[in-house]
């Protein structure tokens, strides 16, 4: 079987964790949009979050809770649901939006 038959849990690297955690999504042009992770692995995380068809590529990513922020990478697109991969370990957040 291909790659395109399998569902999208099958086709991921590492298991996915059902959470629901409030993060923030920061853009390059000083934009901050609330948003849900859903569910988060190793590699990534799947985000509810309004207009996420219109996020850029890449962005950064603020876990509220934990106060840790990571760079992230676009994987897949929906309409208020977006899947990132991370694209460095997670660092502190110690800045106003906490």
């Amino acid at each position: 079987m291909t790659a395109a038959h399998l569902s999208p849990a099958e086709r991921r690297a590492y298991p996915r964790q059902r959470v629901f955690k409030r993060v923030k999504a920061l853009f390059l042009n000083r934009s901050v949009i609330d948003c849900v992770m859903r569910d988060v692995s190793v590699g990534g995380a799947r985000l509810a979050c309004r207009q996420a068809a219109l996020f850029p590529d890449r962005f950064q990513l603020v876990v509220m809770n934990e106060r840790e922020m990571r760079d992230v990478r676009v994987a897949w697109r929906g309409i208020d649901e977006i899947g990132v991969q991370f694209t460095s370990p997670p660092r502190k957040a110690l800045h106003l939006l906490l």
